[in-house]
C-alpha cells in the first residue's frame, strides 16, 4: 500500500468512477484501475461493486475508505503545517460532504486569485460539527446550509446564496413533474435517521405543507447509500440541484412550491483574517453552481 493508491482509492469513491478519479489527479484511467487492483489483490478484499454507470463500495469498501481519508488527512495536516510555518498563511475551511459540492466553485476561484495562501479543506459529518469546529478553533471558516442555529450564539453566519432542493427518484417513478409535498410524504423515501437535525427539517417542511410526518423506507445517514437506493430502486431523497445534476441512473423533478435553502459560510465572532475576508468576496464573484441564486 502506498499513499498514492490510498488518494486514487478516495477519489473513485468520491466520483463513482475510476474515470472521475482520473481527471481528479490528472492521470490516466489504466494508472487507476491498476492501483485500485493491486490494493485489493495485496489485502484480499474487493472494494467497490458496479451500480449502473457508477462504482459504489462494498461493506469492506466503506470501512477502508473511511480508514484512507483519516490517514489522508493526518498527511495534509503535517504538509499543511509546514506550508504554512514556511508561507506563513492558512486558512481552514470546513464542510459537509454534501455542501463540499457547493463549495467547489469558491475554492477553485480562490485558489486561482491567491496560489500563495495555503487552503485546508476539513470534512464534518453534519452541520453541528461544522459549527463547534468553527467555534473552538480548529477552522477558520465553516459552509453549509444555514437552518436555524439559535443555538450556536457563539458564531456568526454570513448566508450567500440560496440553493434550490429537488427529489431524486429511481427510473420510471410515477410522480408528477413538479411534485407536491402531500405526494412526496405518500411516496416511498430515503431519509436522514430520525433525530438528525436533516430529518427534523424535512418533518417540519411537510406538516408545514398540510402532509404527515414521512416514514421512511431506508433511514441513513450515509449520502452514497441514498443514490444507491434511488438507482436500485428502492425509494427518493431529496438533495440540492447543484449535487444532483451529476447523478446518474435517476430522475430529478422539482418540488411545488419550490424549496430553496439559505447556504453560506459560518466564522466566529471575533472576525476574520485578510484571506477569510477575500474568500467570502470570491464566493459572491464566483460562477454559481447549478440551481443555486445570489442573496
Amino acid at each position: 500500500m502506498n499513499l498514492q493508491q490510498l488518494r486514487y482509492l478516495v477519489a473513485t469513491a468520491d466520483s463513482g468512477s475510476i474515470s472521475g478519479a482520473a481527471r481528479a489527479h490528472l492521470v490516466s484511467q489504466p494508472v487507476v484501475s491498476r492501483a485500485l487492483h493491486r490494493l485489493e489483490k495485496e489485502y484480499g478484499v474487493l472494494l467497490f461493486r458496479k451500480s449502473g454507470r457508477r462504482l459504489v463500495l462494498t461493506d469492506v469498501g466503506d470501512a477502508v475508505v473511511s480508514a484512507a481519508r483519516r490517514a489522508l488527512e493526518a498527511l495534509d495536516d503535517v504538509e499543511r503545517t509546514a506550508r504554512r510555518l514556511a508561507a506563513g498563511t492558512e486558512l481552514v475551511v470546513v464542510a459537509t460532504p454534501t455542501n463540499s459540492a457547493l463549495l467547489s466553485p469558491i475554492v477553485t476561484t480562490f485558489v486561482k486569485h491567491h496560489p500563495g495562501t495555503a487552503l485546508r479543506l476539513r470534512r464534518a459529518s453534519d452541520m453541528d460539527e461544522v459549527f463547534r469546529m468553527v467555534s473552538v478553533g480548529d477552522a477558520d471558516l465553516g459552509f453549509g446550509d444555514l437552518l436555524d442555529r439559535s443555538d450556536h450564539s457563539s458564531a456568526h453566519v454570513e448566508p450567500i446564496w440560496r440553493a434550490q432542493v429537488v427529489v431524486v427518484s429511481p427510473l420510471g417513478t410515477i410522480l408528477p413533474p413538479e411534485v407536491p409535498l402531500i405526494a412526496l410524504a405518500q411516496s416511498r423515501l430515503v431519509l436522514p435517521p430520525h433525530g438528525s437535525r436533516r430529518r427534523q427539517m424535512i418533518n417540519e417542511v411537510m406538516v408545514s405543507a398540510g402532509a404527515s410526518t414521512p416514514t421512511p423506507a431506508i433511514a441513513t445517514e450515509e449520502r452514497s447509500a441514498w443514490l444507491t437506493s434511488a438507482q436500485q430502486g428502492i425509494g427518493s431523497f431529496l438533495s440540492y440541484q447543484a449535487v444532483a445534476s451529476d447523478f446518474d441512473g435517476v430522475e430529478l423533478r422539482s418540488l411545488d412550491p419550490p424549496l430553496w435553502i439559505s447556504v453560506g459560510f459560518i466564522q466566529r465572532s471575533e472576525g476574520l483574517s485578510d484571506e477569510g475576508l477575500e474568500l467570502l468576496r470570491l464566493a459572491r464573484d464566483c460562477q454559481l453552481p447549478t440551481g443555486c441564486e445570489l442573496l
